[in-house]
C-alpha cells in the first residue's frame, strides 16, 4: 500500500505518510510478555515525536543496533496515547546515499552556523537583561514591578531581569557535556551586532546574532540531543527560553518542561539533584561549586551584573563568565555521576 511522500513531521496526519527524520533517541525495551520493541523519538525541523516500532514491523532488526543521529525513512501516522501526540510506526529504514532529504528540514533553521555543536549530551546556561529600564513601562505594570521589588527586597533590574516578559535572552552557552568549551550564541544589540561580530572575529567560540537567531540555533540544538543538561534550567533558563521565543515567533520544537520532576530526560536539571527539594538557604551554582570544590564563575561576574554590564555594550565579558557557567556546570555533573546520576532509576 503505498503513502503520500511529506517533507515535514508536521504536515502528518492520521493516514500514513513517507517522512524522512533524525533518530534522536532509541533505546530496546520489552513488553510484559517480554516482546522486544524499541521506544523511539524522531525528530525533523518542524518537531520532535515519540514513537514505537514494534518488533512485527517491517525493518525492525535492520534498524534495532542504530544510533541516536541516525537519518531514517519511516511509515508512520500521528496517534495519540492519555494527551500526548506520538508517532504510529508502521515501518523504518536507515537512509542511504540514493535517498534525497534537505538538511535544514531535517536539523532546522540555521543549521549550517551550529551543525559543529551539535551532541549527544548537552549542557547550556543563558544569560538574560532587562529590554528597558522600570520607569519606560505603563504605569500599572510599573507599580507591579516595584511592589514586588520591595516584598522581596530586591533592585527592580533583578525583578525585571528574571522575567521573560519584561527582558530578552542576551547568550546562551552550550556545549557538549562530555567533551570541554563549548561555544556562546550572543545576541547584542542589533545595532551592535556589526561590531561584535569584527571584536568577535578569530574567536571560534563566539556565535553572534539577533536574538531570533540564537533562539532558533538552541531549538535546532536541543532538538539534536539525547540529553540536555543544565543548573535550575527547570526553573528559569527553559521557561525563559520558550516564553522569549513565543513573543518572537519562534517555535519552541522540543518540550524540556513538561517532565515530572523525577523523570530525568531529555532534561537534567542538577538543581534538583543536589537539592531533591529541600529549602535552606542558598543553593545556587556558586554554592554548589562551594561545597565540591569546584572554581566557581561567579568569581568574575554574577547575574546581577549582567544587566548593566550589556547596556554599557561590554559583551565580551558577559560571553566569557557565560562559558565560565557551562564549565562549572559539566564539572558538577562529572563529579555527580558516579555518585548520584549512574544510580537514577
Amino acid at each position: 500500500m503505498s503513502a503520500e511522500r511529506l517533507l515535514r513531521l508536521e504536515q502528518l496526519g492520521s493516514e500514513p505518510g513517507d517522512i524522512f527524520l533524525r533518530l534522536v533517541s532509541i533505546e530496546r525495551k520489552r513488553t510484559s510478555k517480554g516482546d522486544p520493541y524499541l521506544d523511539l523519538e524522531l525528530a525533523d525541523g518542524s518537531r520532535s515525536l515519540p514513537g514505537k516500532l514494534w518488533s512485527n514491523s517491517p525493518g525492525f532488526n535492520e534498524v534495532a543496533d542504530l544510533k541516536a543521529g541516525a537519518v531514517v525513512k519511516i511509515r508512520a501516522a500521528l496517534d495519540e496515547y492519555r494527551g500526548q501526540k506520538q508517532l504510529r510506526l508502521l515501518r523504518m529504514r536507515e537512509a542511504v546515499p540514493s535517498d534525497e532529504w534537505n538538511p535544514e528540514q531535517l536539523y532546522g533553521q540555521g543549521i549550517e552556523t551550529v551543525r559543529d555543536l551539535i551532541a549527544k549530551r548537552l549542557v547550556f546556561d543563558i544569560e538574560t537583561a532587562p529590554i528597558r529600564a522600570v520607569g519606560e513601562l505603563p504605569e500599572k505594570l510599573q507599580q507591579d514591578v516595584q511592589r514586588l521589588a520591595e516584598d522581596r527586597g530586591w533592585p527592580t533590574e533583578k525583578v525585571l531581569g528574571l522575567n521573560p516578559l519584561f527582558s530578552r535572552v542576551v547568550s546562551i552557552a552550550i556545549g557538549d557535556i562530555d567533551g570541554s568549551g563549548g561555544a556562546v550564541l550572543f545576541a547584542p544589540k542589533d545595532e551592535h551586532i556589526e561590531r561584535l561580530t569584527k571584536e568577535g572575529e578569530g574567536e571560534q567560540w563566539l556565535r553572534v546574532s539577533s536574538e531570533t537567531e540564537m533562539l532558533r540555533s538552541f531549538w535546532t540544538l536541543g532538538c539534536n540531543c539525547e540529553l540536555l543538561v543544565s543548573y535550575n534550567g527547570r526553573g528559569f533558563d527553559l521557561p525563559f527560553l520558550r516564553t522569549r521565543s513565543a513573543i518572537l515567533g519562534v517555535p519552541a520544537r522540543r518540550d524540556f518542561v513538561s517532565q515530572p520532576p523525577y523523570v530525568h530526560k531529555p532534561h537534567l536539571d542538577l538543581y534538583q539533584i543536589v537539592t531533591g527539594g529541600m529549602r535552606g538557604g542558598p543553593m545556587n551554582l556558586d554554592a554548589a561549586c562551594y561545597a565540591f570544590g569546584i572554581e566557581s564563575p561567579k568569581d568574575a561576574m554574577d547575574g546581577s551584573q549582567v544587566g548593566p554590564a550589556f547596556h554599557e555594550g561590554r559583551y565580551m565579558d558577559i560571553a566569557r563568565y557565560n562559558l565560565a557557567d557551562i564549565d562549572a556546570t559539566r564539572s558538577l555533573f562529572h563529579r555527580l555521576s558516579e555518585t548520584v546520576l549512574d544510580h537514577l532509576s
